[in-house]
């Protein structure tokens, strides 16, 4: 059973302690996790399995869900019986090979179209076919698929929204709070918990003091969880970043950060980091930012998170592998593992799965 008390995150009734790592693709033209084009896949889950990792949060279009058009780009000698299959078929092993690993997962509506380009800024996409019923019909088709899976723990409502995204403005067309209700609502059925991204690319939630998300019922209240995404200046460089003198740089940092989504943690609200990271070179602005991040969410008790990305394909921010797919960045590894060194272990044994508390 998954729910929140009093900031936290439960499974059974006591704390999940998340260690997560973002690994995209299906949200792709190749509708299948990157890097099997070269690698078997059962390799790169294990290289998540053995860094200590307990969780991926799993991207993917809508566009994916509605057509389920055969993957593309996967070695066939490296990855025998996944040529020729279809992209939910793949993501039901990609989900199964997971739990054989006690990996948890959660779905991310990341785009609305498959492709290299960013999501639109809204939760629906009138002029592409995907208006919000249709996006939430979609959703129920997963749903009903996974309900009963035990590692899918959480779905995404939405990625990043941005520019029109509103909350707290009572406009049905934007405010991203009402829409995540009515989301929330029409999956009830779903028995997880839903991640609510912020607006203005999931960092905001300043309005979400005064309109927190209410579905109206107190047994989904309880399985809400706020998802903000933050970068430092890999991703996206401002003023703030070029503080010289270390005091004032925490100082000003902690006022915009408290102020973004802090406050959230603060006031008792679940809250898990959907994504950071970044490059973070030793002796760069970008490792000043990461290591300071890391500092503040350990202050902050807010250290459950999912680190982006796996992937070295992933453009400003990279990922925790070179290029080959194989070596690991290990000032990455050490930066995520101080954030959260001891998450809770899920192992499957007799077709029971056995919990390891974390810390």
């Amino acid at each position: 059973k998954w729910t929140t008390d009093d900031g936290r995150i439960m499974v059974n009734g006591q704390p999940l302690v998340l260690k997560g790592v973002n690994y995209f693709g299906f949200e792709t033209e190749t509708y299948a996790p990157h890097g099997i084009w070269d690698h078997n896949l059962n390799d790169m889950l294990d290289f998540i399995k053995d860094n200590n990792f307990n969780a991926i949060r799993v991207p993917f279009s809508m566009e994916m869900v509605r057509d389920n058009p055969v993957i593309m780009n996967v070695h066939c000698h490296n990855n025998p019986n996944l040529c020729g299959t279809s992209a939910l078929r793949m993501l039901d092993i990609f989900i199964d090979r997971a739990a054989e690993r006690g990996l948890l997962i959660v779905l991310d509506n990341h785009r609305t179209q498959s492709g290299g380009y960013i999501s639109p800024p809204l939760w629906y996409n009138n002029s592409a076919g995907y208006p919000e019923d249709e996006v939430i019909r979609l959703w129920k088709h997963l749903v009903m698929r996974y309900k009963n899976q035990w590692n899918v723990f959480a779905i995404d409502l939405k990625n990043e929204p941005h520019d029109a995204a509103t909350w707290g403005r009572s406009n049905r067309n934007t405010d991203w709070n009402q829409a995540a209700e009515r989301m929330i609502n029409a999956l009830h059925e779903f028995p997880g918990l839903f991640f609510v991204g912020g607006i203005e690319w999931g960092g905001r939630f300043e309005n979400a003091a005064q309109y927190p998300i209410e579905t109206g019922h107190a047994h989904l209240n309880e399985r809400v969880v706020y998802s903000p995404h933050c970068y430092g200046p890999d991703v996206y460089d401002r003023s703030e970043f070029h503080v010289e003198n270390m005091h004032e740089y925490a100082k000003n940092l902690d006022r915009i950060y408290t102020a973004k989504y802090g406050f959230l943690a603060e006031k008792g609200y679940p809250v898990v980091i959907g994504e950071w990271g970044g490059k973070a070179k030793p002796g760069t602005r970008d490792a000043k930012w990461n290591k300071w991040f890391v500092d503040w969410i350990r202050d902050k008790c807010m250290t459950n998170n999912f680190y982006w990305a796996l992937n070295p394909n992933s453009g400003h921010p990279g990922g925790l592998l070179e290029d080959d797919w194989k070596t690991p960045i290990q000032h990455k590894l050490d930066l995520v593992n101080r954030a959260q060194p001891n998450p809770t272990k899920f192992k499957t044994h007799n077709k029971k799965i056995c919990i390891t508390k974390g810390t």
